[in-house]
């Protein structure tokens, strides 16, 4: 919360909202180079630590892969807004000539090096070897996207080109050599009968009904779920593993309302700045922020 007030009173120039922006790219390029060559090298150390669990997966110097792709989702929203904010009108060059320099003034300009940037990103989130996390990337793609085209009234070709290049370049491309097959694979073997987490949250759902006006307070959830917690279900629960439930049961109605009217009304807010804003870096990353939430919601 405190992140965010001071973001909403800080960030109110063009050039800081754009220098925030290169801040989450850079740190999401950092995550995915790290996470990427411990992987590779077989060295298998996360922060100062060598890693005990989810070896042979990019984690970077997360302990979870889960929190990794979701960060780097996040990343990667933005940096495709600065990417968007960056494109030209649009209109094809008149001559084979212009389309060539064209080409050669795009390769050698500062996009073509954002571009890299989102390709690493997107190796090091399919080297998690998350489920979510490259569902909700590739997905929410498009969903932004199709909102983003219905919405703003300035969306030309180029941008539509961008967007279908990130799709195909990334999934069939980058995704064919970095493993996205053994994410595939992992979605296969997904089903309720070897998962445990859906029946920690049918566990839970008489824990909310006990707390449901005012919840058990925030951070309280490892200590009265076992009260809660079945016979089949074992181990030590710390989170529930949907943060929905565990927001509701912690905070209660009421702080679950809360939440939603912030949801609801960012997204309203970035709905008007697609349709509304002229200025190319509000769009693009108004953009950003659309395929951010759409990444993030699945998460939670």
């Amino acid at each position: 919360m405190l992140l965010f007030t001071l973001t909403l009173l800080l960030v109110n120039t063009r050039s800081r909202l754009r220098w925030v922006a290169y801040a989450l790219v850079f740190s999401g390029l950092f995550q995915a180079l790290y996470g990427s060559l411990m992987t590779l090298s077989g060295l298998e150390y996360g922060f100062f630590h060598e890693k005990v669990y989810y070896r042979d997966v990019a984690t970077g110097t997360f302990i979870n892969r889960n929190h990794l792709a979701a960060y780097l989702v996040m990343c990667l929203s933005v940096g495709i807004g600065l990417l968007i904010a960056q494109l030209g009108d649009g209109k094809a060059p008149s001559s084979w000539r212009k389309r060539v320099v064209g080409l050669l003034d795009w390769i050698l300009s500062p996009k073509m090096l954002l571009r890299l940037f989102l390709v690493i990103m997107v190796i090091a989130l399919v080297m998690t070897h998350s489920r979510m996390g490259n569902t909700a990337f590739f997905a929410s793609m498009l969903i932004a996207g199709i909102l983003t085209l219905m919405l703003s009234r300035r969306a030309n070709r180029a941008t539509v080109i961008l967007l279908v290049s990130l799709i195909v370049i990334d999934i069939f491309i980058v995704g064919a050599w970095f493993g996205v097959e053994k994410v595939a694979q992992r979605l296969e073997q997904t089903s309720f009968s070897t998962e445990k987490r859906d029946e920690v949250d049918i566990y839970t759902i008489p824990y909310w009904q006990d707390y449901f006006l005012t919840g058990s307070g925030l951070g309280s959830y490892y200590t009265t779920f076992p009260r809660y917690q079945g016979a089949d279900v074992k181990g030590f629960w710390n989170h529930a593993h949907n943060d929905y439930l565990e927001f509701a049961v912690e905070t209660g109605i009421i702080g679950a309302l809360l939440l939603g009217i912030a949801l609801l009304l960012t997204l309203a807010m970035v709905l008007i700045a697609l349709y509304r804003r002229r200025r190319a870096l509000n769009r693009g990353i108004a953009f950003g922020v659309t395929n951010a939430f759409c990444q993030t919601i699945p998460f939670l």
